[in-house]
């Protein structure tokens, strides 16, 4: 019972550095052939967003809303993967339900 309880404590410790880490990288989620792209870091917290001068027309907005949207759920799903990947790692593979 000790062995366990000194593993879970481990895996904590191990699952805190790896939040650590994250927080620290960012990826990229692109739309409209990089008109709009969005940057996001491993926590999940957008960074920025950059929009090219010719996208902002006002005729066209709502295809520009479209745009950021796409380019954000396509960073924060590249987000997610890392964390996946990171969590993975550290679990040797195993799923744990509830982690990620």
């Amino acid at each position: 019972m000790k062995d366990l309880i000194q593993q879970a404590q481990g895996l904590q410790a191990k699952l805190k550095d790896i939040q650590d880490d994250l927080a620290q990288k960012t990826v990229t989620g692109s739309a409209g052939g990089d008109m709009v792209i969005v940057e996001v870091s491993g926590s999940q917290e957008i960074i920025s967003i950059k929009i090219e001068k010719e996208l902002i027309d006002p005729n066209e907005m709502e295809f520009l809303q479209d745009l950021i949207v796409a380019a954000t759920n396509d960073a924060l799903k590249k987000s997610r993967d890392l964390l996946a990947e990171e969590m993975a790692k550290a679990t040797g593979g195993l799923k744990i339900p509830g982690l990620f």
